[in-house]
Formats: structure tokens, C-alpha cells, sequence
């Protein structure tokens, strides 16, 4: 159908239109079109942004996490940046440390860059009976004999085994920690506090020996007592190697000199020293042969180390010192002489009066027999003359008498011609009479060799 006027010009003009303006309007569609890929580029790089730090960059966080936390890595950092990982921690041990390492490395798509995984140096202490384990970690060989040093130095008495402390070029020392370790640092605080031990002291006989252990806080403490151990009365050898020193020793009582001295000079004075011991949690023990004077010295000298503790006390009660069993006879005489002597004034009693101290004639003459042996044995031969007072009478009253009583006997014998060196007259303690080494005869004298 034709069309007539100037609608049916349109399709002539527009084809006219469209290949005059054709190149300018592909030209305004490039243009729109990368108008509006300028326009979005940053919107899409904000939105992948956006993406990358609320998901993947949490995931790949949460990744790298779980892997320290299964490889038991304590305090750890873990940082992404553009895809780089940087990491920090504490692992327990080394193999953690390098499995943990080798998964972070192959934990895609991160790259490992910066690794700052260690391990924090530590040292545990068990101590069981005599025995002291150290384990952890260390970073070289150098400062665990150092420590080594240090803890034997310290405990001298325990046996130290190191065998499970560590050594790895991944350990870290931790903040404020300084070389070398010494009883001040940090780190090793807890055990030093746990190492304190408290002081003792064990004096024993054994094989003619007096072996002494224990542990004291001074090298000049333990000098004291060897040397006041070592008295010419008992001529026992004194062994202390196994006494040990350490500064590390809790502060006793006993481990004053001017408190034990006293009473180590008196207990070991004797031609028959016993035993004494003073150890922890246990009461002071004291086991030696003893008389009634000596026993209250003792007693006296040991209060101010114990206070009011009980001391336990195995004593047997002699008359005198010279009635020890044990006891070295000082008077230099051929053996033959010196038994011949012994055998004849053994379990001799010069009996008196209740009472009197007056010398009977009976007993005068029986003194007289005694006169030729002594003249034999000649004028080195020592002696004893003892008065032995009755247990259950006043102390003093009976030890007076007794005294009187040796006396009246050793002048007798030096007014007979008695050749002896040394007559000693003294008065024995009494003892009590169903003791099993109370004198045959009480109220008499006894004649003993020095």
C-alpha cells in the first residue's frame, strides 16, 4: 500500500541519519561502555575486597590457627597480609615446632613469610628421695652444664639427672631473663625455693672410725666440728667426706658454733665416745655410755640447741669414765705387767662402815698384799682410787664421803711405798643398784689403772 505525505519519508531520512551519525554513535557506545567499566572497576575492587577480608582472609586465619593449636603451640599470632603469612608462638617441643612449620608452609594459597615459631626456654625439677631430674629445654650446651654447676652446687647431697633436658637452636629465652642463669633468675626461682634443705648432722662408730654425715651452711662449720671430733681421750679417726656444704641449707639451732661446740667437746670427750644425731623432723638422739655428771652436762649444753624437744637418749650409766667399756688404758706398761696388775685389783672393793670414812685394819692389811705388785710394776704405772656413795642417800653428803674415802685409800697406798706416777683419788657417781653396772659394793672404794 503507498503512502502518501511525509510519514513516508521516515525510513529515507533515518537510513540517512543512521549512515551520517554511525561511526559517532559506535563511538558514544564504546565510550558508554568503558564509562561504565571505569565506574564499576572500583566498586568491584571494593567489593572483592570487601570479600577477601570478610571471608577468605578470616578463613585462611582460622587455617593457620588450627594448625598451631594442633600442634600444641601456645601464645600464637598469626597475620595475613596480600596473601603473605607471618606467624609467632610458642611450640612445646621441637618436632611440634617443625610440623607445624611444614603445614604453614604448604597451606595454600599463603606464602610463609616470616616464621617466628620457638621454643620458650624452661626447666622442671622432680625431686625424689636423693635424687633430682631436670628436663625442658635449653638453647645450647653451655648453659645446661652451667645449671649443672649451679644445682650441684647447691644440693651437693643429691644425685642430678639431666638426661631429658633438651638442646634446640629454636629456643627462646623468655622477657627478662639474663645469662648466666644464677640463683636469682627468674626461671630457675621455683626450683631454688623448693631446693632449700634443712640443715642435719649424724655422728656415728663405725670400724674404729667416727664417720660423720649430714649437711651444713658453712665450709668453717664443718672444720669446727672435725676438729673438735678429733680429741686425743678416744684416739677414734675422724671421717667427714660425707658431711656436705651447702648455703642452700635452711637455718637450725645446731648450726651455730656456739651453740653445738659445747656440747660436741664434752660428748666426744670421753675415752668412749657414742653416738649423736640431730636430723629433720626427727628428735636429737643421743646413744653413748654416760655418767650422772656427765648426762646433765650434756643435757645443759644440748638446751640451747633443742629448746623444748625431747631428746631421745640411749645412755647407760657407768660410775665413772673409767668403768667404759672399750676404754683405752693410757698407762704405758708391758702388756704381761699391765695384765698382771689389772687381774689383781679387778672387782676388788675396800669396803667401809656405813657412814665412815675411817680405813678398817682389816681392810688396811688387805691393801698391803697389793703393795708388792704395785712395787713391780714400777713408778708408770697410774692409778684411780674411787669412792663409790650410796644411790639412795643425800647426793652431796654421799659424794663427800665417797671422796673422803678415796682419799683415806690413796694415802694409805702412797704411805706403803705404792710407786705409782699418779694416784688420782675422786668420788664415782652413783648408780643405781639394780643397774647392771652399779658397783658389787656400795659405800666401798675401787682401786682401777688409768
Amino acid at each position: 500500500m503507498y503512502h502518501s505525505g511525509r510519514g513516508a519519508e521516515y525510513p529515507f531520512l533515518l537510513r540517512r541519519v543512521n549512515a551520517r551519525y554511525r561511526p559517532f554513535l559506535f563511538q558514544f557506545m564504546r565510550f558508554t561502555v568503558i564509562l561504565i567499566m571505569i565506574v564499576l572497576l572500583p566498586i568491584m575492587v571494593v567489593v572483592h575486597w570487601w570479600d577477601y577480608t570478610e571471608n577468605l582472609q578470616l578463613r585462611l586465619v582460622d587455617q593457620a590457627s588450627a594448625i598451631l593449636k594442633k600442634h600444641g603451640v601456645h601464645g600464637s599470632t598469626v597475620d595475613v597480609r596480600f596473601l603473605d603469612l607471618s606467624v609467632s608462638g610458642d611450640a612445646q617441643d621441637e618436632p611440634s615446632l617443625k610440623e607445624a612449620s611444614r603445614e604453614l608452609a604448604e597451606l595454600g594459597p599463603l606464602r610463609l613469610v616470616s616464621n617466628r615459631l620457638s621454643i620458650l626456654a624452661r626447666v622442671r625439677a622432680r625431686l625424689a628421695e636423693e635424687t633430682l631430674t631436670i628436663d625442658g629445654w635449653m638453647a645450647d650446651q653451655d648453659t645446661a652444664d652451667s645449671l649443672r654447676g649451679l644445682l650441684t652446687k647447691l644440693r651437693p647431697d643429691l644425685k642430678l639427672v639431666m638426661d631429658d633436658l633438651k638442646i634446640s637452636s629454636y629456643v627462646r629465652w623468655p622477657e627478662g631473663e639474663k645469662l648466666p642463669l644464677e640463683e636469682t633468675s627468674p626461671m630457675l626461682k621455683p626450683i631454688i625455693t623448693a631446693l632449700h634443705v634443712p640443715a642435719a648432722l649424724d655422728i656415728k662408730r663405725q670400724d674404729g672410725r667416727l664417720v660423720v654425715t649430714g649437711i651444713l651452711p658453712t665450709l668453717e662449720l664443718k672444720e669446727a666440728i672435725k676438729e673438735t671430733l678429733n680429741q686425743p681421750s678416744h684416739g677414734l679417726s675422724v671421717d667427714v667426706s660425707k658431711l656436705r656444704v651447702t648455703s642452700h641449707v635452711l637455718p637450725a639451732p645446731f648450726t651455730n658454733p656456739e651453740a653445738i661446740m659445747p656440747f660436741l667437746r664434752s660428748f666426744f670427750s670421753t675415752p668412749s665416745p657414742g653416738e649423736f644425731s640431730i636430723l629433720p623432723g626427727q628428735s636429737p638422739h643421743l646413744k653413748a655410755d654416760t655418767t650422772r655428771t656427765l648426762e646433765s652436762v650434756w643435757l645443759s649444753t644440748l638446751r640451747p640447741m633443742t629448746g623444748s624437744i625431747r631428746v631421745n637418749m640411749q645412755l647407760v650409766q657407768h660410775p665413772s669414765i673409767f668403768h667404759f667399756p672399750g676404754r683405752r688404758i693410757q698407762t704405758a706398761l708391758p702388756e704381761d705387767v699391765l695384765q698382771s696388775v689389772s687381774n689383781l685389783i679387778s672387782h676388788d672393793f675396800v669396803q667401809f662402815a656405813p657412814s665412815s670414812s675411817l680405813l678398817s685394819a682389816e681392810m688396811r692389811t688387805h691393801l698391803t698384799t697389793l703393795i708388792p705388785a704395785l712395787l713391780a710394776a714400777g713408778p708408770a704405772l697410774r692409778l684411780v682410787v674411787g669412792g663409790h656413795p650410796e644411790p639412795n642417800g643425800d647426793l652431796q653428803l654421799e659424794s663427800d664421803l665417797a671422796m673422803q674415802r678415796a682419799e683415806q685409800v690413796s694415802s694409805f697406798l702412797i704411805e706403803q711405798g705404792a710407786p705409782c706416777m699418779e694416784i688420782l683419788p675422786m668420788a664415782f657417781d652413783p648408780v643405781p643398784a639394780d643397774d647392771p653396772h652399779a658397783p658389787a659394793l656400795p659405800s666401798s672404794v675401787e682401786i682401777l689403772i688409768q
